[in-house]
C-alpha cells in the first residue's frame, strides 16, 4: 500500500456512506445494531469511521438496507476490505495512542493541512534533533533511549508526506514564541530555524509568523489545525491539541470555525516573504 493511502479515511469514508444509506431507508439506528448483533455504540463507530468492520458485515447492512447489486455495491464491499488494511505506521503501535493512530492516518491522506502552532515547530518540518529534545525533555520521563529514538524515527517517516508524487500542501501559521523558545540549546534551534528557511522555500510549503508585537490575535488560547481532503465526499476534519490528548472536530459548524479562525491568523501575520526574513533573523541570533 502506497505510504499516502490511508486506511483511516477509507474508513470515515465508508462509514458516512453507510450512514447515509441507513437514513435513506429510515432505519433507526437501534433497529440496526439490533439486527446485525451489535451495540448501538458499535454501529455508531462504524458510521463514525473510528473501527472498521468486516466486508460480510457490510454486506449484510446493504442487504438490509436494500441496496442493489452492482458496480456501487461492489465498490463499497471493495472499501470495505482496504480499509480493514493495516497502515505503514502499524509497525509503531506499540507506543501509539487512538488519537496518534487516528492523526497519522488523517495526515497520511490529506491533500493539504492548515496549522497553526503557539509554542513548538510544527511535526513535518522538525529536524532530529529537535524532536528528540521535544520528545527527551517533554514527553513521558521513563523513555528510554531506544524507546525515545523509535518516536524520533516516526516523527521523520511521517515527513514522507511533503514529498513525492502527491505532497501535502503545508500552510504553518506559527507564533514568534516558536521560534524563540530554545529547545536542545543554541545550535539546535540555529540548525531547525535554517531548516525552516529552506521549507518556506519549497513548493507546496507557506510558513508565516505572527510577532509578538502584533498583539492579542484569534488564537491565543492554542495551537490548532485543519485537515483538506481531495475528495469531495471527504469532509474537513480540525483538530486541537492539549494535555489530555488531540480533539478531533468533524461537526461543519466547528470546521468552519477552525477555518475562519485560521483566516484570521493569516491576516494578522507577517506575508510569507516578511517572515522567512524574520526566520533567518531569528535564526542567526542562536549563532
Amino acid at each position: 500500500m502506497s505510504r499516502r493511502n490511508s486506511p483511516t479515511v477509507r474508513r470515515r469514508r465508508l462509514g458516512a456512506e453507510l450512514r447515509r444509506l441507513r437514513e435513506v431507508a429510515r432505519m433507526p439506528g437501534e433497529d440496526v445494531a439490533a439486527y446485525m448483533n451489535w451495540s448501538l455504540a458499535k454501529l455508531s463507530r462504524i458510521e463514525t469511521g473510528k473501527v472498521g468492520v468486516a466486508w460480510e458485515g457490510v454486506a449484510a447492512l446493504l442487504d438490509l438496507y436494500g441496496y442493489p447489486e452492482g458496480e456501487q455495491r461492489e465498490a463499497l464491499i471493495a472499501l470495505a476490505r482496504e480499509a480493514k488494511q493495516v497502515g505503514w505506521w502499524q509497525s509503531y503501535s506499540d507506543f501509539l495512542s487512538k488519537d496518534y493512530r487516528t492523526y497519522i492516518g488523517l495526515e497520511t491522506a490529506a491533500a493539504r493541512l492548515d496549522i497553526f502552532q503557539t509554542l513548538g515547530i510544527p511535526g513535518p518540518l522538525q529536524t532530529a534533533e529537535y524532536a528528540r529534545a521535544v520528545i527527551s525533555e517533554g514527553g513521558p520521563l521513563d523513555l528510554d533511549d531506544d524507546a525515545i529514538e523509535r518516536r524520533v524515527n516516526l516523527r521523520l517517516e511521517r515527513q514522507a508526506v511533503l514529498k513525492g508524487e502527491h505532497p501535502l500542501e503545508l500552510w504553518a501559521v506559527l507564533d514568534e514564541a516558536a521560534l524563540r523558545r530554545e529547545v536542545g540549546g543554541r545550535e539546535t534551534m540555529a540548525t531547525q530555524l535554517q531548516r525552516l528557511a529552506e521549507a518556506a522555500r519549497q513548493p507546496g510549503i507557506t510558513l508565516q509568523v505572527i510577532a509578538f508585537d502584533a498583539g492579542v490575535h484569534a488564537s491565543l488560547p492554542g495551537s490548532f489545525g485543519i485537515f483538506h481532503f481531495a475528495g469531495e465526499d471527504e469532509p474537513d476534519v480540525a483538530f486541537s491539541e492539549s494535555f489530555g490528548g488531540t480533539l478531533f472536530l468533524e461537526r461543519a459548524a466547528d470546521v468552519r470555525a477552525a477555518n475562519l479562525t485560521f483566516e484570521h491568523l493569516k491576516a494578522t501575520a507577517k506575508s510569507a516573504a516578511d517572515s522567512l526574513k524574520f526566520i533567518q533573523a531569528v535564526a542567526k541570533g542562536y549563532e
